[in-house]
């Protein structure tokens, strides 16, 4: 057995795990500890010169379990780079544990993806729907445990607030935090979905809130709120804190009956009620299956 950090005994030699945002903040700490317990990690990472580092050191950490680390280099805002992830991990991959859909971004300013997706939302949203859908059947054989990283932004968010079309296209723009907020609910709306739809293939969902903590997500926001957070990052917990709530959501395969649910941290809390709209959710959910092309 390997003991993480809050001393959690785990073995998770034979699963396999894949975690978008992997090469710093709450991604990076969980492909350590996966590793660390012996998981075969996959690292996606937007750029390769910031992946290559994070993968030695996650590799270095996952060493005496024999942990098999690797990079994939995809951008998530960009739908052709993420059905070329999921297409690559796909023939690599038979069966998948664990997922952790965790790269995300704030903006200060408004900016369109060459698809026509407002860039908040294709990446934080989007681009790990088509990764998710793309990746199913690898997800069913494994039994797979899903882990969307949302946050308590997702309080601010507000899909009803115009038509969903304006909202993802950017054309209903109303600031970073606002399209921050809209992501994380989508995020929730997302996960809860995902539980009623592919539970019976024995797939869990959950979404989290990692806490907020000491990474690079405020170091491009020049927003008056992002550059206070950004000013106060020395006195916020280290992303540990998140890695380990991750590892909380996927440390027991056995416990199928922990899907739908939403966590701030390790603690189980009710989303906004927004998040629960099973209108809104499945509307979403179609409206996404068109915007991404998944048949």
């Amino acid at each position: 057995m390997t003991e993480v950090a809050d001393g959690t005994d785990l073995d998770l030699k034979g699963q396999v795990a894949v975690v978008t945002g992997a090469n710093s903040g709450v991604g990076k700490s969980a492909a350590e500890l996966l590793a660390r317990a012996g998981a075969d990690v996959t690292m996606v990472c937007r750029s390769r010169e910031r992946g290559e580092p994070a993968v030695a050191d996650v590799r270095r950490a996952g060493a005496a379990g024999g942990a098999d680390v690797r990079l994939e280099r995809a951008d998530l805002s960009l739908q052709a780079d993420v059905r070329a992830l999921a297409d690559r991990l796909a023939a690599r991959l038979p069966a998948i544990d664990i997922l952790v859909n965790n790269a995300g971004v704030w903006l200060h300013g408004r900016q369109i993806t060459p698809d026509g997706f407002e860039v908040t939302f294709a990446t934080n949203h989007l681009g790990h729907f088509l990764l998710t859908h793309r990746l199913l059947a690898p997800l069913a054989a494994g039994r797979g445990r899903i882990v969307n990283v949302s946050s308590e932004a997702h309080r601010n968010g507000d899909l009803r607030r115009a038509a969903l079309e304006a909202i993802v296209r950017g054309d209903a723009w109303r600031g970073g935090f606002q399209a921050y907020g809209d992501t994380k609910l989508a995020n929730a709306l997302f996960t809860f979905e995902s539980a009623r739809r592919w539970g019976a293939r024995g797939i869990t969902a959950n979404a989290m809130h990692p806490g907020v903590l000491r990474t690079r997500i405020w170091r491009k926001n020049r927003s008056a709120l992002g550059l206070l957070l950004n000013a106060a990052k020395g006195l916020m917990p280290k992303p540990d804190v998140g890695g380990r709530a991750v590892m909380r959501l996927v440390d027991d395969p056995a416990r199928d009956e922990v899907t739908g649910r939403y966590f701030k941290v390790e603690t189980e809390v009710a989303a906004t009620a927004q998040a629960y709209d099973e209108d809104l959710a499945r509307e979403l959910w179609d409206r996404s299956l068109e915007w991404t092309g998944v048949t």
